[in-house]
């Protein structure tokens, strides 16, 4: 059975946002687990024992990692959950095994491979998408064909959730845009064993259950 980290949200983490993803990673027939790392060292460990790592949603990065100044918008899960997310993250990477970032994940991956993001939709967009606290609701988003995410959920338009006020600008080293928002937000990216979504698919029942399944090893 894979074994699947979940990463730990810190700052007033009960553990109900996490389970959504345990259960999902749970039905494609995996185990999940939730931890952070503070350092080098226990990140390596982590890397070592789990097959897959997942980077779930919370507040804003810190815009000078990606370096830029704060907007008045942001909130901010921390410096812990920041530096915690980058350690497992280049551990699990490092070792070419398997990561997708959600939502905040997406993002925060996004600027440790070099990125950097659109720190408030309203400020880059005209007009723009419902794309904050719109979880139970959904947009439409277009998926490109002869991406690994189309071969997940097939090429073209899709409906997705939304709970998001920042999203990718420009993609990380060896990331592409692979799905896109008819208001030119970016919704999916993806590079070498990296999958970053934007919307929730943990809030979405088995529609988007081959993203789970990839991170186990399931074809893309």
């Amino acid at each position: 059975m894979a074994r699947v980290l979940i990463a730990g949200r810190i700052k007033g983490d009960d553990l109900s946002d996490s389970m959504k993803f345990i259960k999902r990673v749970r039905a494609v027939g995996s185990i999940g687990a939730v931890a952070a790392a503070e350092s080098e060292s226990d990140a390596a460990a982590l890397a070592d024992g789990f097959d897959a790592l997942i980077l779930s949603g919370g507040m804003d990065i810190d815009p000078a990692i990606y370096g830029q100044t704060p907007n008045p918008s942001n909130t901010y899960d921390g410096a812990e959950r920041d530096r915690s997310d980058e350690l497992l993250f280049r551990a699990f990477y490092s070792r070419g095994k398997r990561v997708m970032g959600i939502c905040r994940g997406c993002q925060a991956i996004n600027v440790f491979m070099g990125g950097t993001l659109h720190q408030h939709l309203p400020d880059a967009f005209e007009p723009v998408l419902w794309h904050a606290r719109n979880i139970l609701g959904r947009h439409g988003a277009s998926i490109a064909p002869g991406t690994a995410l189309a071969l997940l959920l097939g090429a073209g338009d899709i409906r997705v959730n939304s709970s998001h006020h920042q999203a990718i600008d420009r993609p990380g080293e060896g990331l592409a845009a692979c799905a896109i928002a008819p208001d030119g937000v970016t919704e999916a990216a993806e590079g070498r064993n990296v999958l970053l979504i934007q919307w929730h698919p943990e809030w979405m029942g088995d529609e988007h259950g081959a993203l789970f399944k990839w991170l186990t090893g399931g074809e893309a």
